[in-house]
């Protein structure tokens, strides 16, 4: 089974939080998928740490595709690791919501990815790692730096301490 770590960042924390960007990295960092809405939000929808801390960090153009590519895109590319995933989060409150949301309904969950995620322990080697990944350059708050950041520090909390 492969691990694939992913992040999201939405509008808020409120009543109606809606999905920026989506970001996932493989457990062994080569294969990675990241996006951005465009058809979910409007950046008056986001509260002041939204506008503050993610929308500065959105690449645009290329990456930017519509709720129904999301579903589309991100399912064939889970799919096309050819071999079970599981999804594995530093927020089940947060981010495991969106993942169900993407797929919708049991008729569009990729076959290949477990219907339950891994939830990232927060050791003291975890927590670590993740902040030194982003002192070395990842941008806290960016859907696929973040997932790449949270691999990081599961990988130092099994003493393997990669490069980022």
């Amino acid at each position: 089974m492969t691990r694939v770590f992913f992040d999201t960042e939405f509008t808020e924390l409120g009543i109606d939080p809606r999905l920026i960007s989506i970001g996932l990295v493989s457990e062994d960092g080569r294969r990675e998928f990241y996006a951005e809405l465009a058809d979910t939000y409007q950046p008056k929808d986001c509260g002041d740490f939204a506008r503050e801390a993610v929308l500065p960090l959105l690449q645009g153009d290329a990456v930017c595709l519509t709720w129904a590519e999301l579903g589309r895109r991100l399912g064939a590319w889970l799919e096309a690791f050819g071999e079970p995933v599981k999804l594995t989060t530093d927020s089940m409150a947060w981010d495991w919501p969106w993942i169900q949301e993407v797929f919708g309904d049991l008729d569009t969950w990729p076959a290949n990815v477990d219907g339950k995620p891994e939830i990232l322990g927060q050791s003291a080697e975890f927590c670590q790692a993740v902040e030194d990944a982003f002192a070395a350059g990842l941008r806290r708050h960016h859907a696929l730096d973040d997932a790449k950041a949270n691999r990081i520090g599961w990988l130092a909390s099994r003493g393997n301490v990669p490069s980022v």
